[in-house]
C-alpha cells in the first residue's frame, strides 16, 4: 500500500472484511497487514459473542506473535455489555478492532443500537481500522447479509438481510466467493439492493478498504466482486417464493492477492 493511503489526514479508518481462516497460518498475512496499518505495536481489541465458536485465544496469541503490543478480548453475552464503561474505555483506547462471529445475527443483535456500536462508528470515522472475520465481515456493512441458501442461482426468498454496523452503505459482504458455493445468495441480496457492490470472500482472504475507497486484496484465496450498476431486466418484483431470479447485464471481477479495485469508480486498478 502506498504511503498516501496511510496519510494522517485520512477521513476514516480502514474497513477490513476477512473471509475467515481455515488455519491461523493462512491468516498470518492478513494479520500482518492489519498490524502494519494500526501503528507501532498496536493495541488490538477482539469483540465476539459469548457463544462464538471462533478461537479467540489463539487469534490473540497469533496477533501478539506478529507484533501487536496488546490484545484484549471483549466477550458480549447480553446487550447490556455494550453499555459497560470498561468495554467502552477499552475500545476508546484501541488502535484496531476485530469483530469475530460464526453467525452474523448472534453478534449484531448484541451490538446493534448500543453505545459500543456508536463508539465503533465514531472511532472508525476518526481513523481506527475495523475488521470483521468470518460472519463478522458481513456486520461491517449497513445492509448485512445475515443468512441464506447455498448454490449458484439467486432465488426469491433465498437470502436474509438485516441491519449491520453501518460502516459502509455501498457494499454487501458474504463469505464464500466462487469457491464457497454462496454466489446465489449474494446475487439475491444485490437484486434487492442494486445500488451496492457485492463482495464474496474466500477463506484466508481479506479486502483492505482504505479511506479513499480503494480496496486491496490480501491473502491466499480470491475476492469476487459483483457490480449490478448496469443491471437490465430483473424479475425480482414478480418472482414466486424460491423461484430463480433473472438478472441481466451484471459485471463480475475475481481478484487475488495484491489486486486493487476502486469502489467509487467501480473499476479494477493496475
Amino acid at each position: 500500500m502506498s504511503p498516501a493511503r496511510l496519510a494522517p489526514d485520512k477521513s476514516r479508518g480502514f474497513l477490513i472484511p476477512c473471509g475467515g481462516g481455515e488455519s491461523l497460518e493462512g491468516d498470518a498475512a492478513i494479520y500482518r497487514q492489519l498490524l502494519s496499518i494500526s501503528g507501532h505495536r498496536p493495541k488490538v481489541v477482539l469483540i465476539c459473542a459469548r457463544a462464538t465458536e471462533l478461537p479467540c485465544e489463539e487469534i490473540a496469541a497469533a496477533l501478539l506473535a506478529l507484533g501487536a503490543g496488546k490484545v484484549e478480548t471483549l466477550t458480549l453475552g447480553a446487550r447490556t455489555d455494550g453499555e459497560k464503561p470498561a468495554f467502552l474505555e477499552t475500545v476508546e483506547n484501541a488502535d484496531a478492532v476485530l469483530l469475530l462471529a460464526r453467525q452474523p445475527l448472534r453478534l449484531s443483535t448484541l451490538l446493534g443500537g448500543t453505545s459500543l456500536a456508536r463508539l465503533l462508528r465514531r472511532r472508525n470515522a476518526e481513523g481506527m481500522p475495523v475488521a470483521g472475520s468470518a460472519a463478522g465481515a458481513a456486520l461491517l456493512a449497513e445492509h448485512m447479509l445475515a443468512g441464506g441458501e447455498s448454490g449458484p442461482t439467486p432465488r426469491m426468498g433465498g437470502v436474509m438481510l438485516a441491519p449491520g454496523l453501518g460502516l459502509s452503505n455501498r457494499i454487501v459482504i458474504d463469505q464464500g466467493g466462487l469457491l464457497g458455493d454462496r454466489l446465489g445468495r449474494l446475487l439475491a441480496a444485490l437484486a434487492l439492493n442494486p445500488f451496492a457492490l457485492g463482495l464474496g470472500l474466500d477463506a484466508d482472504t481479506a479486502a483492505f478498504i482504505g479511506p479513499d475507497n480503494v480496496l486491496e486484496v490480501i491473502g491466499s484465496g480470491a475476492l469476487t466482486i459483483v457490480d449490478p450498476a448496469d443491471i437490465g431486466h430483473s424479475n425480482i418484483a414478480d418472482a414466486a417464493h424460491n423461484a430463480p431470479i433473472s438478472m441481466l447485464n451484471l459485471r463480475m471481477h475475481v481478484l487475488v492477492h495484491g489486486a486493487r479495485y476502486d469502489l467509487d469508480f467501480r473499476r479494477p486498478l493496475g
